[in-house]
């Protein structure tokens, strides 16, 4: 493949954004480009210890967990191709993080590793060395403009996810275990399209999902986002999609974990420490 895409990408600001954005940018990447000539500067997050307001505030009342954060777009026809895009970390409250950034197109995969303590940052290139380098980086900003991580610092909150979170929790749930945590279940429904409509990417983006489901498992203690899932197909032959070789119908899916709230096993060590 050759050349960046033509697609205008705003700074994604929220789960379905950050990740639908990720996988555009990543295959921007892929394609010979290396993000915008003016990396966005992104800064650590301030301590997530615990408040009582934090629940209504959105942010994710946790000194610590584990996250992971996925999009899949299968194409059609005989000799379909697949593209995952992922993102997999741990938070340690107040400033340490450790994620893996991957992406699989057919037979072609990549991945980038990036670990933060109190400052310091070390990033990897598939099977390269650690670099110890600093978060103003070049190479490390490209990559946390694509990466769904704890670092943004809207993770899993915002505005429109508090619009959101506020009219779902007027709606029937159902109690359930998932990522062995106690949640309830909703089934967002329209509310859910408006919302990831208003987190498009470009002109194109999810306004062409045809057949949109979206849930969302909140926390029994908290309501903070256990897990997000939207699935749907885009019927047209988007941009992206035709720089894939992706064919049309695409069926995609968006999901976003959150799992091992405060476990005190949960460590993040430097690369220097193995």
């Amino acid at each position: 493949m050759g050349g960046m895409i033509s697609m205008h990408i705003r700074v994604p600001t929220s789960p379905a954004a950050a990740v639908a954005a990720g996988m555009v940018l990543a295959v921007a990447m892929a394609c010979g480009g290396g993000g915008s000539s003016e990396p966005r500067a992104i800064t650590a997050l301030p301590s997530a210890t615990p408040d009582p307001q934090a629940a209504d505030a959105g942010a994710l009342p946790l000194e610590r967990f584990a996250y992971e954060a996925s999009l899949t777009l299968q194409g059609s026809g005989d000799d379909a191709r697949e593209l995952f895009v992922s993102t997999r970390g741990i938070f340690v409250s107040p400033d340490q993080h450790a994620f893996t950034y991957r992406t699989e197109l057919g037979e072609g995969e990549a991945e980038q590793r990036l670990v933060m303590v109190d400052g310091s940052v070390w990033y990897r290139a598939g099977d390269g060395p650690w670099q110890k380098t600093e978060l103003e980086d070049e190479l490390v900003q490209n990559l946390l403009d694509v990466a769904f991580t704890a670092l943004r610092p809207d993770f899993l909150g915002g505005a429109e996810f508090e619009r959101v979170r506020a009219n779902v929790l007027r709606l029937p749930s159902t109690e359930e275990f998932v990522n062995e945590i106690r949640a309830f279940h909703y089934q967002v429904g329209v509310e859910g399209r408006e919302y990831l409509e208003a987190l498009q990417v470009g002109d194109e983006g999810l306004r062409s999902a045809a057949d949109l489901e979206w849930d969302l498992w909140l926390a029994r203690d908290g309501s903070w986002p256990v897990r997000l899932q939207a699935r749907g197909t885009v019927a047209v032959d988007l941009t992206v999609l035709q720089t894939l070789e992706l064919k049309a119908p695409t069926r995609w899916e968006i999901r976003i974990d959150v799992s091992r709230p405060d476990d005190p096993t949960l460590v993040i060590n430097t690369p220097e420490a193995g």
